[in-house]
């Protein structure tokens, strides 16, 4: 009888668990619909650091940029489901070779920025009520311009843009209902396939 006892104690211990998982779910779907409504339109400003694919091979000097920056709107049309414009200001690279031997057409410097504009769909997941996932997928148009030095002193003008597919993923909080914290990570490719991986944190409004 003890046995029993335990087990059907066990029973309603397990009763009250599922009840309370199922009262969080609930409480979590409800803040979904409170927080994540269709027809929200909302904007962002992030501040980044980036890493670069770019490589300098022997350069003396060799700056890769580090940090950049993202603003993003978008419209939700579901409580998962947005679209996203985002402009990414992807920093400056710099390189320049010292003395040596090189062909007229050898590069001995080189002067680049790069920035890009996405256009993705967001779909977004509550999970701690106020507390957002966020995962992004589209395309990107990157635009990497700037000089480049040649041997001979001639100076070309860079001027390159490239439409390449653009993933990111993020979280973001939701402090008030017109407020909400962003973070994210965002992966793009320029036209000579040199990635960039956007780590940045801002705020954003909504309404």
């Amino acid at each position: 009888m003890k046995f029993q006892t335990s087990r059907i104690a066990l029973s309603a211990k397990r009763v009250v668990y599922t009840a309370t998982a199922l009262a969080g779910l609930m409480a979590a779907a409800g803040a979904q619909a409170q927080w994540l409504k269709p027809g929200t339109v909302y904007g962002a400003a992030n501040l980044a650091v980036l890493e670069s694919g770019y490589e300098c091979d022997g350069a003396v000097v060799c700056e890769h940029p580090r940090a950049g920056g993202k603003i993003f709107g978008g419209y939700r049309f579901t409580p998962n489901l947005a679209a996203e414009v985002s402009y990414f200001y992807l920093g400056n690279f710099k390189a320049s070779e010292g003395p040596g031997t090189y062909a007229p057409t050898d590069p001995v410097s080189t002067k680049l920025r790069n920035s890009a504009v996405s256009l993705a769909i967001d779909w977004s997941n509550e999970v701690f009520q106020v507390m957002t996932t966020h995962v992004r997928f589209g395309l990107a148009v990157t635009r990497t311009n700037g000089t480049v030095v040649l041997a001979n002193n001639t100076v070309e003008q860079v001027n390159q843009y490239a439409t390449k597919p653009y993933l990111g993923l993020g979280l973001s909080y939701q402090f008030n209902p017109f407020i909400r914290f962003y973070s994210g990570y965002d992966v793009l490719r320029n036209k000579d396939n040199n990635h960039f991986h956007v780590l940045s944190m801002g705020v954003g409004i909504e309404n």
